[in-house]
């Protein structure tokens, strides 16, 4: 698994402490709520997961106010200091209507030290917080339930709860909080919540240093009554939370910025594991594995042919999780995923046949495999369809590259790089024509088709730029940009 950036452990230290001390949730406004959160009307969305849907395609095809035309416009304006560093995403509502009977729209962030916070869109204003105790941190990032009434987040003690996304107020009937983990001093929730099929799904993984134990599972919890299913990447056969001691296999972590990928139109699940063991039965080190909605029970997987090596050397596939591409015209294999890793390689992966052979638990059959040029890949790919021009973009330690996937005469697929630059970017997204990304201490807008700079917070017309960046990612909705820091701030750019 990834080792920290230099200076984030003393960081993750004090967010350990300070979680350790409370459980009290504060709320300036409003106070108190009873009534759901209603839509305005008007033509705006939210921004309910990370990478805008439960497939995490991480493109925002509705936006109109921010374009190629108009991106140069762009101008901070406003940067908030949040209760902690929210080492993740933001997830959004648009015309949330508040106790007072105000609507405002609500920014939602999970900061390292457990705390969930909701904030006013328009001027950066907390409007609760709360602190789930428990023990060390999280890099996880929340999710709204489909009804708008409720917003889910991490717990450090090892829980999944579910709060009034007006008040904050914890639901604690019907089942939640629910476990996600029995170690929470050795298994983290990584990756950030999503939702489909109706459930919460949540992904756990190791700490920095790979410290057992830990198996890594995948948890989907019924929104209506809390109800469990449970996947456990090493002692597959237990479906079930594990115990301390229950599984002797070890250190084989989900823990990619994408976590668990929801597939349109099947629902079927794709998650990536990191390390441990791998026998194709009950161990899925180093795998892609594609889980059934209705069970989480393995349909099939991909597991390069040389796991064990991957294994020995700490070179995670899991770094990223398979990425769902649009269908690829004219292919004899238009459903396709695209896997990077810490291997330096990508590779595409036919959805209907993981491994070429019809089933889960074989190594290798790729459908290509190409080098990565010269860097680790620990973001998730973004991907789209223009016209029967299929696009994607991913972003390494060492650049961000652009390709077209392409289909030969014989209806063999292959990626056709279009561009690339050698910036250390997070996890892109694509709104309104527009491709956004951001490093550390600057965000930037490009043109996807070119890698053209159209605008970044670096310029002397943006009001301000931004901190350090480590898992921090950008969303781009209803004509604005928000993004959280190391600095422990959230700021929002707009027009």
């Amino acid at each position: 698994m990834r080792r920290l950036h230099t200076g984030i452990a003393a960081l993750m230290l004090l967010a350990m402490l300070l979680a350790g001390c409370a459980s009290t949730s504060t709320a300036k406004t409003p106070t108190s709520a009873t009534t759901s959160p209603t839509a305005d009307p008007g033509s705006k969305v939210d921004w309910p997961v990370f990478g805008f849907d439960s497939a995490r395609s991480s493109v925002n095809s509705h936006e109109t106010a921010l374009t190629p035309q108009t991106v140069a416009g762009l101008h901070q304006i406003w940067s908030a200091k949040l209760p902690g560093v929210a080492d993740g995403s933001p997830v959004y509502l648009h015309g949330l209507k508040l106790a007072d009977g105000s609507i405002a729209d609500v920014l939602y962030v999970t900061t390292r030290g457990g705390q969930l916070a909701a904030v006013n869109a328009a001027n950066g204003q907390i409007l609760w917080n709360v602190l789930n105790k428990g023990v060390r941190y999280t890099t996880s990032s929340p999710a709204i339930d489909p009804s708008r009434a409720y917003v889910y987040s991490y717990g450090l003690d090892g829980t999944l709860r579910k709060f009034n996304a007006v008040s904050g107020a914890e639901v604690t009937s019907g089942g939640w909080p629910i476990r996600i983990t029995t170690m929470p001093n050795t298994e983290k929730e990584s990756s950030p919540l999503n939702i489909g099929n109706g459930r919460v799904y949540v992904t756990t993984a190791g700490y920095p240093g790979d410290a057992p134990p830990y198996q890594g599972h995948v948890v989907g919890a019924r929104l209506d009554s809390g109800a469990e299913q449970v996947f456990n990447s090493l002692c597959s056969d237990k479906p079930h939370v594990l115990n301390e001691g229950e599984c002797a296999s070890n250190q084989s972590g989900i823990w990619a910025r994408g976590g668990a990928v929801i597939e349109p139109g099947t629902g079927d699940i794709y998650v990536t594991t990191g390390n441990g063991n791998f026998n194709g039965h009950t161990d899925w080190g180093d795998s892609v594995i594609k889980l059934s909605a209705d069970g989480l029970h393995v349909l099939d997987s991909y597991t390069p042919i040389n796991q064990q090596t991957l294994n020995e050397t700490d070179a995670d596939l899991g770094s990223a999780t398979a990425g769902i591409l649009p269908d690829i015209p004219n292919s004899r294999t238009p459903h396709l995923l695209i896997q990077g890793g810490k291997d330096q390689k990508l590779r595409l992966i036919n959805r209907d046949n993981m491994s070429g052979q019809g089933g889960p638990g074989h190594l290798g059959g790729e459908l290509a495999l190409l080098d990565w040029p010269g860097c680790e890949l620990f973001t998730h790919p973004v991907s789209w369809k223009e016209g029967d021009n299929v696009w994607v973009v991913l972003a390494g330690t060492c650049g961000m590259a652009t390709y077209q996937v392409m289909s030969d005469s014989a209806g063999r697929v292959t990626l056709r790089k279009m561009w690339n630059n050698s910036q250390n970017f997070t996890t892109p997204v694509l709104a309104g024509g527009v491709l956004y990304a951001a490093t550390v201490g600057a965000i930037y807008a490009m043109n996807p088709h070119t890698g053209e700079h159209l605008w970044s917070s670096k310029n002397a017309s943006a009001g301000g730029n931004i901190g350090g960046i480590h898992w921090e990612s950008l969303i781009v909705v209803n004509g604005r940009v928000y993004i959280p820091d190391e600095n422990g701030k959230l700021t929002a750019y707009g027009l």
